[in-house]
């Protein structure tokens, strides 16, 4: 019985809109200009998915790491001006290393509101009763198959 209530309550406590239960997600769009890199092979073919690192001016760690897109091309937005190292590598041995002078930098980027989603179709409340639907379900099936293997009288 005491094991009953403690579940009717937690049950409960799911089920009101306690923001700490778990988070969505968040992000901004925006135009801003930065340095955009296109990488080729000699015949024009891009490097599609080449292995991108970006270096800082008098920096020895990496700025940034990624990959181009399959069209060849990487876009990054420095911070600081001065001489960027850009190296492109591919996986049967190409690199490409270029190297970009960054004089003006600006901070007025326009930028639109703040958008959230929770990448779902169903709300938070949707997916926890759902969550306890299949733990009860799972019990239910658990305790069923006990009851009917062991009889009414808990004997064989």
């Amino acid at each position: 019985m005491r094991a009953m209530m403690c579940t009717a309550i937690f049950v409960l406590i799911l089920l009101t809109d306690a923001p700490a239960w778990g988070h969505g997600t968040g992000g901004t769009t925006r135009k801003a200009e930065g340095i955009l890199v296109t990488a080729e092979y000699d015949d024009g073919e891009p490097m599609s998915y080449a292995a991108v690192e970006i270096k800082r001016p008098d920096d020895s760690i990496l700025f940034q790491k990624g990959r181009t897109d399959r069209n060849g091309i990487f876009m990054f937005f420095p911070d600081k001006n001065g001489r960027w190292q850009i190296v492109v590598q591919d996986r049967i041995g190409h690199r490409l290393a270029l190297e970009t002078e960054v004089t003006d930098q600006k901070d007025d980027m326009a930028q639109t509101e703040p958008r959230k989603e929770n990448g779902s179709a169903v709300s938070r409340r949707g997916n926890i009763i759902a969550g306890i639907s299949i733990i009860f379900g799972v019990c239910g099936i658990v305790y069923g198959w006990k009851a009917r293997r062991y009889g009414a009288d808990g004997l064989l």
